[in-house]
């Protein structure tokens, strides 16, 4: 059965090997996604400088995320991926061997440590060069089942990562050692899955770039092309926008509303993840059934509820079953919205099309955080939980009005 179900939803060894890349990045960045401003406020950053270093990194993920979605088109996709082999072990070592602030920021940009580092496993900054070779080694028919498995392994992995961020607490009380050596081993496994990664996408293959003598697609082509993607931006960049209120910042905000430890946010996080693996299979069937842009307009306007909802948890057990059911909604439909991008844009210019919406996203997540330091030093604690829920639910309405007559068949 397994074998069947390995063979119909990734049918070639190259996908297998891109899902289990995606499925190792996972287990770290569930771990940072927990850890990272509360780590960053144990050594001495303050709330505005966490959202500082969060809206850095957002900045120069953006700009990468652009030049590797254009240049993944013209030079191919698989540099990419191994780059960030690269960058993640690099990242993760030198997180493991010093606290040094500007150092530590300057990694975090680069290096995918942090927000910077994409959600649930992606490629960081060159998230759009997966995102095109998936693609291309997918059909119409295949294309959603690729990318729901992709998704599921990698919020399945993230919950093991996030389990993890409970470790340095305990290896703290056990071996009463400083804060810095109680995080460095896990740190530090980051930098071998860089490396594993890194092997492991070495043997991957992809088709050849078109040919420069190529001529032109026809001109409508050209428009429809062009409609798509400035419209793809434009709800991108105000889900970004709303996104990146909390993004980063939501395990920090629970430790300063309820002073609750790694320990207690990671397995929250973990069944959160848990949960969108869970549902992000049962997305499949419900596009089939109710249609792609339904249902990811659908899961927005419930993670945009929940988001809301959070503002007000007068407990840490509520505020906890709040953020489970915010994430399982918000990611839930990924691997659909992936693939419904993937279906309505030419294939030669798929790299371009995920940069362009990949840097839509991630510069105005660069500045929300910013505001978000500023509004928590002031002890603000509710504020960005408003407007994060606003700028999603405005996302939802954008997406339904402008794409609910486009099908992945009309593809230009």
């Amino acid at each position: 059965m397994l074998k069947r179900f390995i063979a119909t939803w990734l049918p070639s060894a190259d996908l297998r090997r891109l899902v289990i890349a995606r499925g190792l990045r996972s287990v770290a960045q569930g771990y940072i996604m927990v850890v990272f401003a509360i780590y960053l406020s144990q050594i001495g950053f303050s709330p505005w400088l966490i959202g500082l270093t969060i809206g850095i990194g957002s900045i120069v993920s953006a700009i990468l995320t652009l030049m590797s979605g254009i240049l993944s088109d013209r030079i191919g996709r698989k540099p990419f991926l191994i780059a960030y082999g690269i960058l993640l072990a690099f990242s993760g070592f030198i997180f493991g061997i010093t606290t040094v602030p500007v150092i530590l920021i300057v990694t975090s940009a680069f290096g995918g440590i942090g927000r910077s580092g994409g959600a649930g496993g992606q490629a960081g900054p060159f998230a759009p060069a997966e995102t095109a070779i998936l693609s291309e080694k997918t059909t119409v028919a295949t294309r959603p089942k690729v990318f729901a498995v992709n998704n599921v392994v990698g919020t399945a992995a993230t919950a093991i990562g996030s389990i993890l961020a409970g470790l340095p607490e305990l290896i703290s009380q056990v071996f009463h050692i400083s804060i810095f050596r109680s995080y460095q081993p896990l740190f530090l496994a980051i930098g071998v899955i860089g490396i594993i990664t890194f092997i492991i996408l070495l043997p991957i293959t992809e088709a050849g770039r078109p040919e420069t003598k190529k001529i032109d697609p026809p001109e409508q082509k050209k428009r429809n092309n062009f409609d798509r993607i400035w419209k793809f931006s434009v709800a991108g960049l105000i889900n970004g926008f709303g996104l990146g209120f909390i993004g980063g910042i939501l395990p920090y905000w629970l430790y300063l509303r309820f002073g609750v430890s790694p320990a207690a946010i990671g397995p929250v996080i973990g069944i959160g993840s848990l949960l969108t693996a869970f549902f992000s299979l049962g997305a499949v069937p419900l596009s089939r059934r109710f249609g792609d842009i339904n249902v990811i307009s659908g899961s927005r306007v419930a993670a945009a509820v929940f988001t809301f909802s959070l503002a007000f948890a007068p407990t840490y057990p509520i505020a906890a079953l709040l953020v489970i059911l915010r994430m399982s909604s918000a990611m839930s439909a990924m691997p659909i919205r992936q693939s419904y991008t993937m279906g309505i844009i030419d294939a030669d210019v798929r790299g371009t099309a995920a940069g362009i919406g990949g840097v839509s996203r991630r510069l105005p997540a660069a500045v929300s955080p910013v505001i978000t330091g500023y509004w928590l030093n002031m002890s603000e604690l509710e504020l960005p939980f408003f407007a994060s829920a606003l700028f999603m639910g405005a996302n939802a309405v954008l997406y339904f009005f402008w794409f609910h007559k486009i099908k992945p068949e009309d593809t230009i």
